[in-house]
């Protein structure tokens, strides 16, 4: 079905008043007989993810005049979590996915717009650009900004996870880094606009884009600055006005079987634990949650072994796996265990579109016989979670499995200082809690205290176990997204120092090492705390946040 819904509404008289005021910025009787196309662009001076959009949206909006639309750009937030790792800013980080998504979906309602082009980077924006879509269920296709090039220092390849790292060891005195030499490095390690270059969650969502068939072939791994970006974004603005005319709505495209294409490439990544949060918010806003679940993602991990080596979890860039081929050639190593029917925004299957797909290099996305990993991410259960999260790529085969004693935080914050304290031994697991939907509220990122771990050489027999997520960027031993979260009363909450704690990434174990007893007489002994806040956005979350499990976005399902 055509879903070219202003076609009839801008030739009625009562229309006059809508009309004159597109009038007013420079449309003519003309342009109303054309599909009216949002350009939803995060452009921002906050970040190198957003700071190069404006002219990959001018690119966008000549593709769509040359296919005969109107393109018709509207702004939205964006941010860089970097710049506010382990202060209290950190806690809006995940509200920013529902902001963008409530943003877009009002703007495209308030001005009937027939379709719809995103242009975005960063970690929650392009998560946020799902769920609009998903909701709004208008054609749409997803324009990433890709990744920046590797930055240099005295020679060598340094990413700005390193540089965080590096910064954090600075301040402890564990760096042989002077802090005018850490100026330095900060001058080299961020050269071009785009991404970071390594596989953080900025770099997988936007492969997550192209991997379940909402942005072109390339786009999810094409470098920000190159002229193949302003090639993807011209031939995108096109293609839209292509998807209005055979009437391809988003949810022709984010269906069950996309949603698991999507899950396999991201274990055949081995990319974020972050993804996994977002692609359940998008189940969830598909009405999916009984088949694209945690239940479905664990039983993926065993199934799609690892095929890729990229920063954190190896040696390569996103640039060395564009050059190899990008998502079209992991997709092609995947190709017997993906979906092939499914529709994308080429207006073709996945299947015809990787009959052109090739592989590069095989040194760098491996063959299914061949993996870097046996497994994806993997999903723990036990006694001390419902359901955690572990990165197994990142993590040295010594700390795969461990027993040791806990060190419990109630927050972000006193985690990190009580490491740079050095309170925290060789051997603990630090329990940081209380940074979950609820409790953070908004699902604080633990970046700083991972950095924390890394930069004082705890990380080589210290874990941490949160109900918060990690970023991409963490390289230190975590298992995150504890569910329950302590703030619902999670067996987290229940913790105490000195309790043994035992986990098993490869058997998927998470245990809390007391007896049942001593748990429930805890339980009954156990107090809510205060809410950390009492008004704005993340009080929304303290009140409406859903469990990881479902992604973590606000309960608003009637």
């Amino acid at each position: 079905m055509e879903k070219w819904r202003s076609k009839e509404m801008w030739k009625t008289p009562e229309a006059a008043g809508g009309r004159t005021t597109f009038k007013s910025v420079g449309l003519t009787d003309e342009d109303f007989r054309r599909p009216m196309i949002g350009i939803a662009n995060t452009w921002a001076e906050m970040g190198p993810g957003h700071m190069h959009l404006r002219q990959i949206a001018e690119a966008v909006k000549a593709g769509v005049w040359q296919a005969g639309g109107v393109p018709l750009e509207f702004g939205n937030m964006a941010q860089c979590p970097n710049q506010v790792e382990g202060s209290h800013g950190i806690r809006y980080d995940t509200a920013t996915r529902e902001i963008l998504s409530f943003s877009i979906e009002a703007c495209a309602e308030l001005h009937m717009f027939d379709g719809l082009v995103m242009i975005g980077t960063c970690d929650k924006i392009i998560p946020g650009f799902l769920l609009a879509a998903a909701r709004l269920d208008l054609p749409t296709i997803i324009v990433p900004g890709g990744s920046m090039k590797p930055g240099k220092f005295r020679g060598k390849e340094i990413m700005s996870d390193l540089l965080m790292a590096e910064g954090y060891a600075v301040a402890m005195g564990k760096s042989e880094l002077s802090e005018e030499e850490l100026s330095r490095m900060e001058d080299c390690i961020c050269p071009t606009a785009g991404a970071c270059a390594v596989l953080g969650t900025a770099n997988t969502v936007q492969c997550m884009a192209e991997a379940i068939g909402l942005a072109l072939p390339g786009a999810g791994t094409a470098p920000a600055v190159s002229s193949r970006r302003l090639w993807l974004a011209k031939n995108s603005g096109r293609k839209i006005v292509d998807l209005i005319m055979q009437g391809i709505s988003a949810r022709d495209i984010l269906t069950e079987k996309s949603l698991v294409n999507a899950i396999k490439v991201l274990h055949a990544l081995g990319g974020s634990t972050n993804t996994i949060l977002h692609i359940l918010a998008l189940s969830h806003e598909l009405d999916l949650d009984d088949r694209i679940n945690l239940e479905l993602i664990e039983r993926l991990s065993e199934e799609i072994p690892c095929i890729t080596a990229i920063q954190p979890s190896g040696p390569y860039t996103v640039g060395d796996m564009d050059e190899a081929g990008g998502i079209q050639a992991v997709m092609k190593q995947l190709k017997s265990r993906l979906n092939l029917d499914v529709m994308t925004v080429t207006g073709k299957t996945l299947g015809e579109n990787l009959k052109t797909a090739r592989v590069e290099n095989e040194d760098m996305i491996h063959p299914l016989s061949n993996p870097v990993y046996s497994g994806g991410l993997a999903v723990l259960r036990g006694n001390l979670a419902k359901s955690a999260i572990a990165r197994p790529t990142i993590i040295e085969k010594g700390m795969l499995r461990k027993r040791g004693p806990a060190r419990v935080f109630d927050s972000m914050e006193e985690a990190d200082a009580a490491i740079k304290k050095g309170v925290v031994q060789q051997g603990e697991i630090v329990v940081a809690r209380y940074e979950g939907p609820r409790g953070g509220p908004g699902t604080t990122d633990m970046l700083s205290v991972v950095c924390s771990l890394q930069a004082s050489g705890l990380y080589k027999t210290c874990c941490l176990v949160t109900d918060g997520k990690v970023s991409g960027f963490g390289r230190a031993p975590y298992i995150c997204q504890v569910s329950p979260e302590a703030a619902v009363g999670g067996p987290i909450a229940l913790v105490r120092d000195g309790d043994l704690i035992e986990y098993d990434i490869p058997q998927k174990k998470l245990t809390l090492l007391i007896s049942d007893e001593e748990l429930a007489k805890r339980r009954t002994e156990w107090v809510p705390p205060k809410p950390r806040v009492h008004d704005g956005i993340l009080s929304l979350y303290a009140k409406l946040g859903n469990p990881v499990e479902i992604g973590a976005g606000l309960d608003l399902k009637l």
